[in-house]
Formats: C-alpha cells, sequence, structure tokens
C-alpha cells in the first residue's frame, strides 16, 4: 500500500505518540468544543438569528469527520422526489473551492464551472444528479444559496449537505447519518478524535441513518442503536448497507459491468474521507488489489502523481471514486491512457427504511399531512 506523506491522520497518530502530543490534542479538543457548544448557544438564545427560506429544508449531515455515505443517501433521495415531481435542489458549502466562500455558484444544465468555482463534492453530485435535472448550489451562505435556487430555479425543495452544524438555517428535518464502523460512543472531538460535536448532538436529529451496516456484525448494530436512543429517544434509526452498482469508464462515459472486473487484480487510487470502504467494496467483489495509493480528503491529484500511478500499475486497472475523479488534472487522459475505471456504489436501506425515510422527507415538505 502506497500512502501519502503528509495527512492529517498521520500527524495525529504522530502526535499521540508523545505525552506532550496528547496533552495538545486533548487541549485543542477542549477549545474546539467550547467553540461549537457557544455557537449553539448564541442561536439557541437568539443573539444570533436564524433565518428561514421560503421552502422546506432538509439537512443531511453528521456528528463525525470522515466518510459515511451521506453523498449516496442524498443522490437516492434527491432521484426520488424529481422522479415524483417535485423540484428539489441541492446546498453545500463547496469544501476547497477557490471562489470566496460566501459567493453563489450555481451548478445547472446550460451554465459553466470548473472544479475550482466548486470544490469536488459538489462537482461529484452534480454529475451523479445530472440526467434527473437536480441543480447543486455552492455558497458557505446556504440562505443565499437557497434564494438562488428558489427565486431563479424554480426550486421547491432544498436538501442541505453536510449542514448539521450550520446553525444559521432554520430546517424541517435533520437527517443525521453514522457510520457503524465507527461508532461515536468510542470517539473523542476534533482534533483527538473526528467528533464535530459531542454526542448529545443527535437529539436535535430527526432521524439517524446507520450506514455500512453490511461491515459490522448484527451485535454492533444493536450495541449502536442503543447508544443512539441513549441520547436521542425520538428519532427515527435507520440501518443501511452499501453495495457496488457499476463502473464507469470515464474516457468513453460508458458503464462497465461488475462482471467484467469481478475477480480480477487491480490497483486502487482514492483521496476520501474513508478509504477503507472503498477499498472492502472492492475486496469483496474478489478483486485482488495490487496496488494502493492513499492520499488526504479532497487531495487535488497532480500530473505527477497520475504518472506514478501510471508507472506503477504494470498494465492494471485503475479504480478510482467519483469524488476522486472529479480532482483529476487536465490532461489525466494523456497520462493514464486505458484502463481508469470509476467505481459507483449504491446505497441500500434495510427492513422498510427506505419508506420511513422518504415518509420523513415527504412529511417535511408538506407532502404529508
Amino acid at each position: 500500500m502506497t500512502d501519502s506523506p503528509l495527512t492529517p491522520e498521520r500527524a495525529r497518530y504522530a502526535l499521540k505518540r508523545a505525552a506532550a502530543g496528547r496533552l495538545l490534542l486533548r487541549s485543542l479538543s477542549l477549545a474546539y468544543s467550547a467553540i461549537i457548544r457557544a455557537r449553539k448557544s448564541l442561536y439557541d438564545s437568539g443573539v444570533l438569528r436564524r433565518r428561514r427560506l421560503p421552502v422546506p429544508v432538509i439537512c443531511f449531515g453528521n456528528i463525525s469527520a470522515g466518510g459515511t455515505g451521506k453523498t449516496s443517501t442524498v443522490v437516492a433521495v434527491a432521484r426520488e422526489l424529481a422522479a415524483t415531481g417535485r423540484k428539489p435542489a441541492i446546498l453545500i458549502r463547496g469544501y476547497g473551492r477557490a471562489a470566496r466562500s460566501s459567493s453563489v455558484t450555481v451548478l445547472a444544465r446550460g451554465r459553466d464551472f470548473a472544479l475550482d468555482q466548486t470544490g469536488d463534492e459538489a462537482l461529484m453530485l452534480y454529475r451523479m444528479l445530472e440526467d434527473a435535472g437536480v441543480p447543486v448550489l455552492v455558497s458557505a451562505d446556504r440562505y443565499a444559496a437557497g434564494l438562488k435556487a428558489v427565486q431563479e430555479l424554480g426550486a421547491d425543495l432544498l436538501l442541505m449537505d453536510d449542514g448539521f452544524q450550520h446553525f444559521a438555517l432554520e430546517r424541517d428535518a435533520d437527517i443525521v447519518l453514522v457510520n457503524a464502523t465507527a461508532p461515536f460512543s468510542s470517539d473523542q472531538m476534533l482534533p483527538y478524535g473526528n467528533l464535530r460535536e459531542s454526542a448529545d448532538g443527535l437529539d436535535r436529529a430527526s432521524a439517524v441513518i446507520i450506514t455500512h451496516c453490511e461491515r459490522v456484525p448484527q451485535a454492533a448494530i444493536d450495541s449502536l442503536r442503543a447508544d443512539i436512543r441513549a441520547v436521542s429517544p425520538d428519532a427515527k434509526i435507520i440501518e443501511s448497507m452499501h453495495a457496488p452498482e457499476k463502473f464507469l469508464n470515464p474516457a468513453t462515459a460508458r458503464p462497465v459491468d461488475l462482471d467484467a472486473i469481478r475477480g480480477r487484480p487491480a490497483a486502487a487510487l482514492s483521496g476520501i474521507g474513508d478509504p477503507a470502504s472503498f477499498e472492502a467494496a472492492l475486496l469483496k467483489m474478489k478483486i485482488d488489489l495490487k496496488q494502493i495509493w492513499r492520499y488526504p480528503d479532497h487531495h487535488a491529484f497532480t500530473p505527477a502523481e497520475l504518472a506514478a500511478a501510471q508507472a506503477a500499475r504494470d498494465g492494471l486497472p485503475l479504480i478510482t471514486t467519483y469524488k476522486d475523479f472529479a480532482r483529476f488534472p487536465a490532461g489525466w487522459q494523456e497520462i493514464l491512457k486505458s484502463g481508469v475505471l470509476i467505481f459507483s456504489v449504491k446505497i441500500v436501506f434495510l427492513c422498510d427504511g427506505w419508506k420511513e425515510l422518504m415518509r420523513l422527507v415527504e412529511r417535511s415538505a408538506g407532502a404529508e399531512n
């Protein structure tokens, strides 16, 4: 396995090896926790004003940093809403974009945009939803983005991606995703741990979706359900898993059947919050990963890095994710030649989880009495 030499996780691991480093991280965690609590208190008390948009807002978020499978859920809900005649739009901050954070960039058919204007997650969402006609609006000012979505694009429902700690905007439902492989009960606040806020923040959740249930035993899921219920007794708890959907050849924009790659040797390249889930899904398909490259989340790949991967993969298929491909540099095809595959996964809800989720969404959007 080949890792990027400079990752936040490696730096944190190095600090934790020494008493002074652990003390520093714990001190920073206390300060971070105090800031989060103070901001929330200012909004709860009315010192800072929350604003409400003219259409319903449903937030999908986390209490932990790292991958939970949130994107798959947002895409599935947006597609379902568009298919039933609603006009959803997605609001996202756009991590890593070069444009001014409060400016609004609209990703919609007929408009021009570039990766440095949008950030990788927004561009990935747009590409996954372009055929459904769902626009993506990028801005740190979710209120301004929401107004533009309503006034210019006719949106009648807004899905806020990764906004659980965005206290400035009123919403009609908060849906929080928790990775079953990284339970919050054994974690601590950033930067010592991965929690964005303390576990009692789950009390604000309308629903909690446990993701990646396929990767843990039932006993672990039962324990996690009990932990969620202890801090959020009224929230719906929904279980889900991720399953392979397809491969996509980005050079031809054509899908590649899963069986064409299943059981073969390949190489994997990613820069995402939870690379282990990506790699585990490939291994479960009996794909023999001869080379693995991991980079930090949101890493912008350079031509030199792709050239190094091309030289080392020895003709093997190079598998990456939608999010990572959005950060490939111009001219990637001349460097990597052929054999690049984008791995697409879909979220599968267990029992009646999908029906429960959509009932909550529709009720919050005013579609049910």
